[in-house]
């Protein structure tokens, strides 16, 4: 398989997963939807997988809803994984678990959710950039619940489930690169303000880009899925799967 000539080698990531997945409860039971199974293995280990082709070291993971099943499935995973507990899973979002993660992370890294099935396109495409804040988007995907990135010359604006009256850059696959300096950004803006304790990560890319620019690139024909319910498992198995399996 070609390799990409890496410029800026990014050895850490970090996984957003404690969620409830609660759309996804007839399907994976009390489970985290990371451990909803796919060909054999979790979605998680599918992540890992392509994180370890990526050559990444070392994985921190925010874990919350059933925190210990994935303890227990990854104790033997080749690649290392440290483990964040966000108790509050219930009543943040996504930003309050990545917030929890900044005393292990002093540099450089990759920022995934928990649920997504992806080719490794997908990191290849944020290493080849020598872009250290870069968030990754694709073609239209019709999902039925996309989430449109916004903005000009591939600097990201807004991030919205709506039609926004914007420029549209594509849609948010739930992968980017992030700067410990952007880090910093996001964990300020959290700390210092009166926020919706839902607030998501990506909202927050959204609220502080117009202080530190962020770059997007975009896949246009990349093969990948979100699996956030039971209509996703549909996609999954229909468009991505036969994709997945054939290398693309």
């Amino acid at each position: 398989m070609h390799r990409v000539p890496f410029r800026r080698m990014t050895k850490t990531a970090v996984i957003l997963a404690a969620g409830m997945g609660t759309r996804l409860r007839a399907v994976v039971g009390l489970r985290p939807k990371g451990l909803l199974p796919w060909e054999g293995k979790t979605l998680i280990e599918h992540s890992l997988d392509r994180l370890a082709g990526a050559d990444v070291e070392r994985v921190v993971m925010a874990v919350g809803f059933e925190a210990e099943q994935y303890r227990l499935n990854l104790k033997r995973f080749p690649l290392p994984v440290e483990f964040v507990l966000n108790q509050d899973y219930a009543a943040t979002g996504s930003m309050h678990s990545l917030a929890l993660c900044r005393e292990k992370l002093r540099e450089d890294f990759f920022l995934l959710e928990s649920d997504l099935l992806y080719e490794q396109r997908a990191l290849d495409a944020l290493h080849r950039s020598p872009e250290r804040d870069l968030v990754l988007l694709s073609g239209p995907t019709q999902a039925g619940d996309e989430v449109y990135v916004y903005g000009a010359d591939s600097i990201l604006q807004a991030v919205s489930k709506n039609r926004l009256d914007l420029p549209l850059l594509g849609e948010l696959v739930g992968i980017s690169k992030v700067s410990r300096t952007l880090f910093g950004l996001m964990c300020r803006h959290y700390a210092s303000r009166t926020i919706d304790p839902k607030y998501d990560y990506e909202h927050c890319l959204a609220d502080v880009s117009s202080l530190h620019p962020i770059r997007t690139v975009k896949v246009e024909d990349l093969a990948w899925v979100e699996i956030d319910g039971p209509e996703h498992l549909e996609r999954a198995e229909r468009v991505v799967g036969p994709r997945l399996r054939a290398g693309a």
